[in-house]
């Protein structure tokens, strides 16, 4: 763009200078020698003080005051030349950006006066030499490529900007690229430093498409049954009403109003193949897809469902469930029942089918698939023990002197190097924070041995308080198992009512406080039938 001069800043201060007339406060070196200022010089009226570029400078109205003979005499430009008062720069002279003030001279006296003037050149007008692209349909993108305006200045010189050379000088409304509606009927060009604009008009017709077909596919064309849908890439081609024809990338969907059947990141189905891209006018094309279905080798439960405990009546609930599909060469596949559909798995009985008395377990099928899993009903688990990656949540007290270590060791929570404490339950190991509810029957399975070379001794465990609230007493009684020698894992289970009012705060609790004799838990369980 040509450089475009703009002073409205040192107009303005120009301006102000008009009120004020300056004098020289110091003695100033020109060619002539030195001027002394002088305070009996004064400004009566004022000359033109502002300029467009290449104007003559008109002192024709200046008038300026005198003391003299002790009283004022004014002075109009007219009898300068008589009174040997001369200016620089001269009246006449053409002016530039360089001229900024008019220096007054008086004879030899070295008095005199200046004055401020402004010399612009700005943009006061806009005109459109060439227009941007005017028609449009609903959704399409503002095209201003092809925009030329030109910018009409003070004196009245013309200098024509194309759209590439905008910048930040010159701004519009809608800008470039922006999605276009019907409501949008021109697109204003403004000069923002002196509020110069232009209007051309454009007009928007609603996107009414006659047909439409693929021009490009997707990025991704083939899937495994899972994946989510990725329309990136896509660009589709339509023919409206004019012979025009629009061409809609995916980005652009939405402002042309197309709808995808499935959406994009949806997850896909063996079942789909194809995508429909869809108008309200009944317009619709269709890009070809390939689901594959996952070959699986193993499928085994990967989370159990949390609820497994139903009476005649209930619905079956799979929340929680997950299975994981080991496959050849390829990351395990993870899926959890609110995908079951997608995947085709199929669960006997289904998710919200209504349980009968007598059903003992959900049955789980993958298509194409001989091997079935099956999960057992009539209980429900409270907690399961999992030791692989720690201690799992249990604590250990250790109080009256007494102490204990605790570790895993090779997937068993391990409790050795016992120090008994003053009272049998001063060093206790226990999983707090476990729910029972009133009435209710439960039932513990713990599965644990002497510690190697720490044998033959009675080992105390309960489910029991584990706040206080009922004084710490063992809801089920309480009870224990002989851990002989270095004998094999012992199997202790219990089944007992919940006598007292429903809490969060129950544990399951090991008395290993008893003795010095180490233990070696291999599996804990809790649950509800």
């Amino acid at each position: 763009m040509e450089h475009i001069l703009n002073f409205t800043r040192n107009k303005v201060t120009v301006l102000l200078m008009a009120l004020v007339i300056s004098v020289f406060s110091s003695c100033e070196s020109d060619d002539e020698g030195e001027i002394e200022t002088a305070s009996t010089v004064h400004m009566k009226t004022l000359p033109k003080v502002a300029y467009v570029l290449g104007e003559s400078l008109d002192l024709s109205d200046i008038v300026i005051s005198m003391d003299r003979d002790g009283g004022t005499v004014d002075i109009p430009f007219a009898s300068f030349g008589a009174e040997n008062i001369t200016t620089d720069p001269s009246d006449g002279t053409v002016l530039d950006f360089s001229h900024q003030q008019i220096t007054i001279r008086v004879g030899d006296t070295g008095k005199g006066l200046i004055q401020a003037i402004s010399v612009t050149n700005n943009v006061v007008a806009l005109e459109v030499k060439n227009k941007a692209t005017e028609d449009y349909v609903n959704g399409q993108e503002l095209d201003l490529s092809n925009l030329v305006v030109t910018l009409v200045k003070e004196d009245g010189t013309k200098n024509d900007v194309a759209f590439n050379d905008f910048g930040t000088e010159i701004q519009t409304s809608p800008v470039n690229g922006a999605i276009l509606s019907i409501e949008n009927e021109e697109v204003i060009v403004t000069y923002p430093s002196t509020k110069a604009e232009i209007a051309q008009a454009i007009q928007v017709v609603p996107f009414a498409p006659l047909s439409g077909t693929v021009t490009t596919l997707p990025t991704n064309t083939e899937y495994e049954v899972g994946e989510r849908l990725n329309l990136e890439g896509t660009v589709l081609t339509f023919s409206i009403a004019s012979g025009q024809e629009v061409i809609v990338p995916f980005e652009n969907f939405e402002a042309f109003d197309l709808l995808a059947n499935p959406v994009n990141e949806a997850k896909l189905r063996a079942s789909e193949t194809e995508i429909l891209i869809s108008h309200s006018t009944n317009v619709s094309v269709a890009i070809p897809i390939m689901v594959n279905r996952p070959i699986i080798d193993v499928m085994v439960i990967e989370t159990k469902p949390e609820k497994t405990l139903y009476t005649d009546g209930e619905t079956i609930d799979l929340k929680g469930l997950s299975l994981r599909l080991s496959r050849s060469g390829k990351d395990d596949l993870i899926v959890s029942s609110d995908d079951f559909e997608i995947y085709e798995i199929v669960t006997t009985p289904a998710q919200g089918e209504v349980y009968s008395a007598g059903t003992n377990e959900i049955v789980v099928t993958y298509p194409d698939f001989v091997d079935t899993v099956s999960i057992p009903l009539g209980s429900e688990t409270i907690y399961e023990s999992d030791f692989s990656g720690g201690l799992d949540g249990w604590q250990a007290n250790q109080n009256g002197g007494g102490s204990v270590n605790t570790s895993v060791e090779d997937g068993n929570l391990v409790a050795k190097d016992i120090v008994v404490g003053a009272n049998p339950w001063d060093v206790q190991l226990f999983k707090p924070s476990l729910t029972l509810e009133k009435d209710a029957k439960y039932k513990l399975t713990t599965i644990v041995k002497a510690y190697p070379g720490q044998g033959d001794f009675w080992f105390s465990l309960s489910v029991g308080d584990g706040t206080g609230r009922d004084g710490w007493q063992a809801y089920d009684g309480g009870g224990g198992v002989w851990l002989a020698g270095d004998t094999e894992y012992q199997t202790y289970e219990k089944e007992f009512v919940m006598g007292q009012e429903t809490t969060d705060g129950a544990r399951v609790l090991l008395d290993i406080g008893n003795q010095t004799n180490g233990v070696m838990v291999q599996y804990v369980k809790l649950e509800k039938l």
